[in-house]
């Protein structure tokens, strides 16, 4: 349920990035659409439970290029909105 609902939000419009996000996201020379991509066509590869913020996501995928593969975190927020807590580069 978790990967779908981060597509649909995704694909809606409906995520923001935190502040980190961005400047990690800077970085790595990583653009909203490359993190939009993995996003959309990666694979969920954890689930954090252990947070008293809520779960948050490990979405694995690759750049719009295909040159590099990232991992985004995420959590939904109480409003329904996805917000993209931090991105990076796997080397």
């Amino acid at each position: 349920m978790g990967l779908k609902r981060i597509k649909r939000a995704v694909r809606e419009d409906r995520y923001q990035f935190s502040t980190h996000a961005l400047e990690e996201a800077d970085e790595d020379s990583l653009t909203e659409e490359d993190i939009r991509t993995a996003l959309l066509s990666g694979s969920l590869v954890e689930t954090l439970t252990d947070d008293p913020r809520g779960e948050r996501f490990v979405v694995r995928g690759s750049s719009v290029a295909g040159d590099c593969e990232l991992e985004v975190v995420c959590r939904f927020l109480p409003s329904g909105l996805l917000r993209i807590i931090t991105v990076y580069e796997l080397e």
